[in-house]
């Protein structure tokens, strides 16, 4: 059995996966402090410039998700764009991104959870032992199957999302520190101007991805063609006003000439909920955060596995990865495989440098480099797969002119992380990447060279998907609209 439960979800619980991986309450948890040692005051512009940016590149993901709904997202994608070794390295990309998101956020959990039993219960827990439990839970939920996990998702997100925002809106009636201003809409409070903006953009950047994941449940959600678009849209725009809400908030909390208090800040909604609200404020914070880094880290679960499942099934991956428990309705080797590698990982990097912020931080750098590379890869993709396949229905604005300007938007963060160059470890992580990057595309050349077999078994998948999936590729002429990446 190698297909996955067609028609589990729904739009609500498509949208729930984008938003969950999003994790609106931990990425104003724990990114905003980050986005401020470099952005400093001008925290709410970076998210502004990351927002606008990542609404030109989910026009393109919804452009492929309208043709192609694919459990594998981009690697389905630039396969058909672009050619069977990009379409693999957009696999290895897209693992590489979910994959360490997921430990990454396991990290911030399992810190955060000890250091809230600590400072407000007296409780000594390690850290260690939060994280495998954490694990533990996401793994038995994962073979219970996506719409347990979507609900699940579902309920966190709301709550936590509420306290957020009431947390906000007391901080700006009041004034904040130096009352409201836009002035931190402007670079005026970047210690580096627009270069402190653009790196603040990589951690910022880091807080949007996700918003494309409802695309790997595409297989599992009715009606994907309409439900899987409205939740990309859906998540971009909403998330994204909230994190501008909330980064001004927090911001004016501190005063926007105190960028410096802000960076140095562990985790500022704490210390904000306290200052303007209460101690019970804070107690509803610590609670919104927990829930918040364990759902996260609940979807990226569910992404990942998806991403590997259709890689295995497809043939790029070994066989092993692309099978469905018949019991579980989920596929089990996949999952085994994700929670294994996740637990190892976040245990080997958070004993190493600590498990937050700089655990946290090294793995959100080097997971999202690769996914913005991916945006910009697919950016390229959409104007090929478009002009090749479905000619009928190509336009400028739509299918060339914004794919483009999402993708340079997405090279402004990288730039960032360039220009200056990091300190340690950030440093580290450039040549990590590149080295990651570099095997990716070899094994994809060696794949279709040594082993086409594997690769070729996507684009037959492709070219028969109105006989095996009637909802894949609907409508599509014979002549001038089939997918053939050798055409």
């Amino acid at each position: 059995m190698s297909e996955l439960k067609k028609n589990a979800i729904s739009w609500p619980g498509a949208i729930a996966m984008s938003i969950a991986i999003m994790a609106p309450a931990a990425g104003m948890m724990f990114a905003p402090q980050v986005v401020a040692q470099r952005a400093g005051g001008a925290v709410p512009l970076a998210f502004i410039v990351s927002l606008i940016g990542s609404l030109f590149v989910a026009n393109t993901i919804v452009q492929f998700a309208k043709r192609l709904p694919h459990a594998g997202s981009f690697f389905a994608y630039n396969s058909a764009g672009l050619g069977k070794v990009a379409g693999f390295v957009s696999g290895w990309l897209l693992f590489s991104g979910y994959f360490v998101f997921y430990p990454q956020n396991l990290l911030a959990a399992a810190f955060f959870t000890s250091s809230v039993c600590k400072s407000l219960l007296g409780i000594e827990l390690n850290w260690i032992l939060v994280a495998l439990l954490f694990a533990g839970i996401i793994w038995w939920l994962s073979l219970r199957g996506i719409s347990n996990s979507m609900k699940t998702d579902m309920f966190f997100v709301a709550f936590e999302v509420l306290v957020l925002l009431l947390l906000a809106v007391f901080i700006i009636v009041k004034g904040g520190a130096e009352g409201n201003t836009l002035s931190v809409f402007t670079p005026q409070h970047s210690p580096t101007s627009w270069g402190g903006v653009f790196f603040g953009m990589i951690f910022a950047m880091m807080t949007f991805m996700g918003f494309e994941s409802a695309a790997t449940v595409a297989e599992e959600t009715s009606n994907p063609r309409k439900n899987i678009p409205k939740a990309i849209w859906g998540s971009v725009i909403g998330v994204g006003i909230f994190y501008i809400f909330m980064t001004y908030a927090m911001a004016i909390g501190y005063g926007p000439s105190k960028g410096a208090d802000f960076a140095a800040a562990t985790i500022p909604m704490e210390d904000l909920a306290s200052r303007y609200v209460g101690s019970g404020m804070r107690w509803a914070v610590d609670i919104a955060g927990i829930l918040s880094a364990f759902a996260v880290s609940l979807a990226l679960n569910n992404a990942t596995v998806r991403v590997i499942f259709a890689m295995g099934r497809d043939g790029v991956l070994p066989k092993f990865f692309g099978k469905i428990d018949p019991k579980l309705s989920a596929p089990k080797n996949s999952i085994h495989t994700v929670s294994l590698c996740t637990i190892i990982l976040a245990l080997t990097i958070g004993i190493l440098f600590g498990p937050y912020p700089n655990g946290y931080g090294f793995l959100g750098s080097f997971g999202t480099l690769p996914i913005l590379l991916l945006y910009v890869i697919a950016s390229i993709s959409l104007y090929r797969f478009m002009k090749r396949h479905d000619p009928l229905h190509f336009n400028w604005w739509i299918h060339a002119i914004t794919p483009g300007i999402g993708g340079l938007f997405m090279l402004l963060p990288i730039y960032g992380t360039l220009f200056p160059l990091p300190t340690w470890p950030y440093n580290l992580i450039l040549l990590l990447v590149a080295i990651y990057i570099a095997v990716g595309v070899i094994c994809g050349f060696l794949l279709r060279k040594k082993g086409g077999d594997m690769l070729d078994r996507l684009e037959k998948i492709m070219n028969h998907a109105g006989d095996e999936r009637p909802d894949e590729l609907e409508g599509f002429k014979k002549n001038d609209t089939r997918i053939n990446p050798e055409a």
